[in-house]
């Protein structure tokens, strides 16, 4: 049986985070969960750290104080290859991804011809979030196709399963962007290192208490992250090209 880590990252979650740990640990019961907790003002970490009696699967990193999603990927995705995971599984605990939806992932990953899976809203899934939201992933999904084309549907979200191998190359990665732009850098640097991929349909709904964290001006900060990501890919392929004809 594969060894699995399901991992999010907390923020001013306490509305949440319960229902997301319980469901989680009835859709997956043989697997650990990891929990980055950024020192939350509302009472997020006490309240794991009171829920780690009852499922001591869970273990809570508290960290300083809010340092960014991205780092905490960065950090679990350490986690997990440190510790020997077979599959590390990414989402948020706002309600926004299904527990119940993780075996999908789970089992698209047990096939031999992929490494790492994401849960799409697009193609055959559903995206129930507010407007605002919609309009913004699919803006954001829409220019990722456009300008960094890997063969898939879905660059932003975070509802991801990931084998070793994606684990290794994205651990010896160096990150240049955050927010939406770093869960796009990561495609774009699996793909670049020949990952296979996968999709699978999800349904997204809106979050279920509290607010969301996502700042405004991360949303052109985000763009020019892209077209940066865009830029790298058409000078890497020059180069490659250029390489190629000194060999001929």
């Amino acid at each position: 049986m594969s060894k699995v880590l399901i991992f999010t990252a907390t923020y001013e979650e306490v509305e949440n985070i319960g229902a997301w740990i319980r469901e989680t640990a009835k859709a997956c019961p043989d697997t650990d969960i990891l929990i980055v907790d950024d020192s939350s003002p509302d009472g997020t970490g006490e309240l794991i750290s009171d829920l780690q009696v009852a499922f001591p699967q869970i273990t809570l990193i508290t960290r300083a104080g809010k340092t960014g999603l991205n780092t905490a990927h960065v950090l679990a995705m350490a986690y997990a290859s440190e510790h020997e995971y077979d599959v590390l599984v990414t989402m948020d605990a706002d309600g926004s991804h299904q527990p119940r939806q993780i075996p999908l992932l789970l089992e698209r990953l047990q096939h031999n011809d992929v490494d790492f899976v994401i849960g799409t809203r697009s193609a055959g899934g559903t995206h129930q979030a507010k407007l605002s939201r919609r309009v913004l992933s699919r803006g954001a999904n829409t220019a990722a196709r456009v300008l960094l084309p890997v063969g898939i549907t879905e660059y932003t979200t975070s509802f991801r399963a990931f084998n070793p191998t994606a684990l290794d190359v994205l651990n010896r990665a160096e990150f240049s962007s955050s927010g939406y732009a770093f869960f796009i850098e990561c495609i774009e640097i699996l793909h670049r290192a020949g990952v296979r991929f996968a999709e699978v349909p999800i349904d997204f709904m809106d979050r279920t208490g509290g607010r969301s964290k996502i700042p405004k001006s991360q949303i052109f900060s985000s763009m020019i992250a892209l077209v940066l990501l865009a830029v790298s890919r058409r000078f890497a392929e020059s180069d490659q090209k250029a390489t190629s004809s000194l060999r001929q």
